[in-house]
């Protein structure tokens, strides 16, 4: 038996079958927790600054609670991440150790400034600037800049309390003595002497360090330090066609500490004279002597003013010959400003004082006075001045002799 329905009926229970898949297909998306769209990831920027779209209003007016939607309005669909993933990767971050460059200077050029925000904060905080306030997200206009850490280097990061190894660090912890006349440098200097006329003072040396533990910043100079140095220093008759007079050769070790205003040196070096050939041609009746000193040293230095330095130090030699003595005392003051001045560089002066028991706790005086450039990327110095000098010689080949020195020089400290 075939049933049969006028097309009246057919056409009303057609209506109600479609109204009803339609309604239901409305309850779910009502009832979804995620939006059914979101902005084109190809959107321009001027789309963006005109403010959100139709369907973006739409969805802010059925999402009010923004912990339920994690997608972000402004954002494309491929960049939306969880809040959960973003916070993990920011506690990886956090728990990374700080890559460290010595090179402080390197860092001031490099526009690599890393920036922590809270994953909660929309990626385009500036959006919607020129959208009107809307009462369900008033952060769109209000938000302020996040409280982010902005890090150039270790400098920023470590302060002074984060010590660490570096391998050959560009700087000293203890500056040699601007005015010691035995310190390793480079140097040239045109010195009169009263008796023996003018004389040419040349050094050809340096100290630089090997390993040490302590401030990985380096603006903070401090922990302790291994150095070598060595040093020939020397000896040029101008008035006799620049023979050679003497040269003494300097080996060294200093293992140095510094913290704060306070610093101190323990040193082994070995120092031995030699006469020059072309001086004892001119002089036959000249006895050579073998003078050998293998010493102990240990020494301090304070400073009342980063520009001001008091020191002294004491060393024991336990080898000596050629009438070398074991004690020696050395001390002064000196004045050289720490900052960077650049091309005009600063003003520098200095005093040092020489004893030695050798020639019955006598010893000279030097002097020096001029001007310094200090080096933009570590704490070299460049000096020339005038130089005085009075007292026993520098030359421990005529280590009893006494001279009486003025001039002016140059000189290259490490």
């Amino acid at each position: 038996m075939r049933l049969f329905i006028p097309l009246s009926i057919q056409r009303f229970l057609w209506g109600v079958l479609v109204s009803a898949v339609s309604a239901n297909l409305e309850a779910q998306q009502f009832a979804s927790s995620q939006p059914f769209m979101a902005p084109s990831p190809y959107a321009t920027d001027h789309q963006l600054n005109q403010g959100p779209s139709q369907a973006q209003l739409y969805l802010q007016n059925q999402y009010s609670n923004r912990q339920q939607n994690p997608i972000q309005l402004g954002v494309p669909l491929h960049q939306a991440e969880s809040m959960g993933a973003a916070e993990r990767q920011l506690d990886i971050t956090r728990n990374l150790p700080p890559l460290y460059s010595q090179s402080r200077k390197e860092s001031d050029f490099t526009q690599s400034r890393i920036q922590q925000v809270n994953a909660s904060q929309p990626a385009f905080p500036h959006a919607f600037d020129s959208y009107p306030e809307d009462p369900e997200y008033p952060e769109f206009d209000t938000m302020t800049e996040p409280e982010g850490v902005y890090s150039d280097s270790i400098e920023q990061l470590c302060a002074e309390s984060c010590w660490g190894w570096t391998v050959l660090p560009t700087d000293l912890l203890y500056k040699s003595y601007l005015a010691g006349p035995k310190e390793p440098r480079m140097a040239l200097a045109i010195l009169h002497e009263k008796d023996i006329g003018w004389q040419m003072e040349l050094e050809a040396g340096a100290r630089v360090g090997i390993l040490r533990y302590g401030s990985l910043n380096d603006n903070v100079l401090e922990g302790w330090q291994l150095d070598v140095e060595g040093a020939g220093p020397p000896r040029l008759n101008m008035e006799e066609e620049m023979d050679l007079e003497a040269a003494d050769f300097r080996v060294g070790v200093p293992l140095t500490w510094r913290r704060g205003a306070y610093q101190a040196k323990f040193a082994y070096y070995h120092t031995s004279a030699h006469a020059g050939d072309e001086y004892i041609q001119r002089n036959p009746g000249f006895q050579r002597i073998n003078y050998v000193r293998d010493a102990f040293v240990l020494g301090g230095g304070y400073f009342p003013d980063p520009d001001l330095r008091l020191y002294a130090e004491i060393g024991y030699a336990f080898n000596t010959d050629g009438g070398a003595q074991p004690w020696e005392l050395q001390f002064g003051v000196e004045f050289s400003p720490i900052e960077h001045s650049g091309f005009y560089g600063a003003p520098f002066w200095a005093v040092n004082g020489y004893l030695r028991e050798e020639v019955n706790w006598g010893g000279n005086v030097n002097i020096m006075v001029g001007w310094q450039w200090r080096g933009d990327r570590n704490n070299h110095l460049f000096r020339i001045g005038l130089q005085y000098l009075d007292g026993k010689t520098m030359q421990y080949e005529f280590f009893n002799n006494s001279e009486q020195f003025v001039g002016f020089g140059t000189w290259y400290d490490f």
